[in-house]
């Protein structure tokens, strides 16, 4: 049980994005009157050492909030990495919830007057108000931004340029009752995790969707955002990369450098021409969006609820040359949601390790109808997906049976223009790879008439 000054203890919450909407209804109906953006700057304001619950937000609430937003990475003495402050989406990705308020009330790309740019300061300074101003959003503290954090991890700019940015991921306790969520690997120094993108993306796209519609409450712009079938979150790479103009993203980037040396005189950040910094930026840029905005999310095995491999997986040799495209066939349904996709895919392993015999579902990787990649045997074991074949490429299936149609455009971009470019980039495959139908290798329909017809067109597709 937490305690918190001033405020009732209070039971740990349940860490989903429901919880949070619900405490955004709970705001609406006391104070109707207030736009979406301001109830996300009371949200950020609770959250100051400063603010008087009592105002605005009960005690349950004010703590609630503080649960919520409190952003942390920690380690407890013998255990794994944990991050704080993270909710699970409906969509099955983690948000930080910090990350996203922040970024729905100041944007993206801060102002060069937030005080706080070391990351190791996690919490908001005090706000000399006791609640929102009367001047909606002048003086809400947020934190660090995007730019800011990409500058940061790139502080040794030409030796960071080198190495792969560094982002982990995690999974939780439960999905059906999250409360602890640990990191798969250590932070970087930045403590740079995917759910503070998410979370930095989604507010992002949020803050959008506000300014086109001012009235709507934001308890519907997050139900229609995460809840849709299929929900828009998925696609919270690719939207945020159409609001980018050319060059933007390195631009503040840059901006955020200066700022920071500015205020931190004796930071060690190297001096560097104004074409020099154009220069790195621009290349540090292009790196985030070559790991991260151009790759497709992959929902992790753990995630799914995947039984362990039977057995010691054998680890493959990469780069790969080849690309085996398949259909699950059955299910034979396009899974459109998180919950019916993990669903798929126990059921996919089920059959391939107690009907098959196999060691683990068969199939490298697999495409959901819900934007979504679901990792089988992932990047480094070897499948069992094109017989003869599986230690030469990787098995990339679309759920569903398409003899007679196909999956719907977005869903053949995520793998035709995103997959395979970013297999390319991260070392996978070659960069002369070859794609070809199951059908080709082996003789079965797979995968499907209709889907063969469309992968035909696709660049490096070999013929027989």
């Amino acid at each position: 049980m937490l305690i918190f000054n001033c405020y009732v203890s209070f039971i740990p919450a349940i860490m989903k994005m429901d919880t949070f909407t619900d405490l955004i209804q709970e705001l609406e109906s006391s104070l109707p009157e207030w736009p979406a953006r301001d109830v996300a700057e009371l949200l950020l304001s609770s959250n100051t050492k400063q603010f008087q619950s009592h105002q605005y937000l009960s005690d349950r609430q004010a703590a609630l909030a503080h649960v919520l937003l409190s952003e942390k990475v920690i380690r407890l003495e013998g255990m794994p990495w944990q991050q704080q402050g993270v909710v699970l989406a409906p969509d099955g990705s983690t948000v930080a919830l910090r990350s996203l308020v922040d970024t729905v009330v100041c944007g993206w790309k801060a102002k060069c007057d937030v005080k706080k740019l070391k990351n190791d300061t996690r919490d908001v300074e005090p706000s000399k108000d006791t609640g929102p101003s009367q001047e909606p959003h002048s003086h809400t503290m947020c934190r660090i931004s995007l730019p800011s954090v990409l500058g940061l991890h790139f502080a040794s700019l030409k030796d960071s340029l080198q190495v792969p940015l560094y982002v982990p991921d995690g999974c939780w306790d439960s999905t059906t009752n999250p409360k602890t969520f640990q990191l798969h690997g250590a932070p970087s120094i930045t403590d740079l995790t995917l759910a503070n993108f998410n979370g930095v993306l989604d507010g992002a796209l949020l803050r959008e969707m506000m300014i086109i519609n001012e009235t709507q409450k934001m308890s519907d712009l997050l139900h229609s955002y995460y809840g849709g079938i299929p929900a828009r979150s998925p696609y919270r790479r690719q939207n945020f990369q159409a609001l980018l103009e050319k060059g933007e993203l390195g631009d503040a980037i840059g901006k955020a450098i200066e700022c920071y040396k500015k205020q931190y005189p004796g930071s060690g950040l190297p001096n560097m021409t104004e074409e020099e910094l154009k220069e790195t930026t621009a290349a540090a840029a292009k790196q985030f969006e070559q790991q991260y905005l151009d790759c497709p999310a992959v929902i992790p095995r753990c995630q799914w609820g995947a039984k362990p491999y039977k057995g010691t997986p054998t680890l493959l040799s990469f780069p790969l040359q080849h690309i085996y495209i398949h259909h699950t066939y059955e299910p034979s349904r396009p899974c459109l949601s998180f919950k019916d996709c993990s669903a798929d895919m126990r059921s996919m392993q089920r059959f391939h390790q107690e009907d098959r015999g196999w060691d683990d579902i068969g199939y490298s990787f697999v495409v959901g109808s819900d934007g979504y990649l679901y990792e089988g045997r992932g990047w480094l074991w070897v499948g069992a997906h094109t017989k003869g074949h599986n230690s030469i490429g990787y098995g990339v299936s679309f759920i569903g049976n398409f003899m007679a149609s196909v999956p719907e455009d977005p869903i053949l971009s995520l793998v035709r223009d995103r997959f395979l470019s970013c297999a390319v980039v991260s070392g996978y495959i070659t960069s002369n790879y070859t794609v070809q139908g199951h059908r080709q290798v082996v003789k079965t329909s797979c995968p499907g008439d209709a889907l063969f017809q469309k992968i035909s067109a696709w660049k490096n597709f070999k013929e027989s």
